[in-house]
């Protein structure tokens, strides 16, 4: 290449590097997801909560399981009936936050009787982003919230333990006002330092009489439930990251898979919002 003429030189250089840019290590993953119904939900939505259970099931293959009960919320009513198809496709589309999936193929569909009711059993081949690095165990933070269900005019506060300094953005989640919305609410205007060293809490303890996360009355919640889920999303990185104010759900998966597994840290936390009188609460 030594005597090529530098035009043709460059033109063999970008070619290689749109060919090295364009390798990415996926892995071919097939797995099963299915969803019991009733009269109340439809084939369609059944089948669609199905295939992303399957998704979801998929994605455990390749990364593990990492959502540990407490961060599962209970898609059944307080008093104990049965599941809830919107809690239900919340909590799956929750669990598929982290992961990449590049491409579905060889999706398959079948409907099965129960015992009374039906089942959408959806089987696919997922092909599944490997990521290039692997998460720093040194680099890690505890999370804790103060309640697991809340009614309307109660605070809610965290508690954040960083086991080293890092930059830390905490994003909420509200499927029930909008399933495709994550909003930042800290760092804020108010409490706008979010490096920590040490045990904070948030708000952090200078700023607690300035403002505070209080579950306050919304009169357009859905009146057939007797309670709704919210999550919190905790990202502590090394560098310091210029988030936006809000991202579509997607957007945000996008933007959490540009920061390197290494260099990042992510704790999802849910809690239940119980209806007190005729209404409901949610965080503002």
């Amino acid at each position: 290449m030594k005597n090529l003429p530098n035009s043709v030189r460059l033109f063999m250089l970008a070619v290689f590097f749109l060919a090295s840019v364009g390798t990415v290590q996926a892995e071919a993953v097939s797995a099963r997801g299915e969803y019991l119904y009733g009269p109340e939900t439809s084939e369609a939505d059944a089948c669609r909560l199905a295939e992303e259970r399957a998704k979801a099931a998929a994605l455990r293959k390749v990364f593990g399981e990492s959502i540990s009960m407490e961060e599962q919320m209970s898609c059944r009513e307080t008093s104990g009936g049965k599941a809830d198809y919107g809690c239900e496709l919340d909590r799956v589309s929750w669990s598929l936050i982290e992961g990449d999936i590049r491409a579905v193929t060889a999706s398959q569909k079948m409907i099965e009787p129960r015992m009374g009711a039906k089942a959408c059993i959806v089987t696919l081949t997922a092909d599944i982003v490997l990521p290039d690095r692997r998460p720093d165990a040194n680099f890690d933070i505890r999370v804790n919230i103060n309640e697991k269900r809340y009614r309307a005019g109660e605070v809610l506060t965290l508690e954040l333990e960083p086991t080293v300094p890092m930059h830390v953005a905490i994003f909420n989640w509200v499927p029930y006002q909008s399933s495709n919305t994550v909003t930042q609410i800290f760092p804020n205007a108010i409490d706008p330092y979010n490096y920590i060293a040490k045990k904070t809490s948030v708000p952090t303890e200078h700023k607690r009489a300035a403002y505070s996360f209080t579950l306050a009355w919304l009169e357009s919640l859905p009146k057939s439930r007797s309670f709704v889920d919210e999550y919190l999303i905790v990202i502590g990185t090394k560098a310091p990251i210029k988030w936006l104010s809000s991202y579509d759900l997607a957007d945000f998966k996008s933007r959490l898979r540009e920061i390197p597994l290494d260099e990042r840290r992510v704790v999802k936390r849910g809690y239940q919002l119980i209806r007190k009188t005729s209404q409901l609460a949610a965080v503002q």
